[in-house]
């Protein structure tokens, strides 16, 4: 493996990790007995209708954060395509 290799797959591995680290926030201490601190049922109505914007905005970028980090790894990753015979 070469040195530029390597580097492909540390920065690779450091995106996925940079990705994958905060979204692992589990509730790992359950309450002792679930029925003693169990909240009551709260129904919320909401009557506001119609299209958000912001919310489709929100999509949006994830998607294009998404596809950029996608390509990011596809180059990152893809082997040297060079004819100088060095990889």
């Amino acid at each position: 493996m070469s040195i530029t290799r390597g580097v492909r797959w540390f920065v690779a591995l450091a995106l996925l990790l940079s990705i994958a680290a905060p979204s692992s926030r589990a509730d790992t201490n359950p309450a002792p007995n679930p029925s003693d601190e169990r909240p009551s049922t709260v129904v919320v109505r909401v009557s506001d209708g119609g299209f958000h914007w912001a919310d489709a905005g929100l999509g949006a970028a994830a998607a294009l954060a998404t596809t950029l980090l996608a390509l990011g790894l596809v180059l990152t990753l893809r082997p040297d395509r060079g004819g100088n015979g060095k990889s």
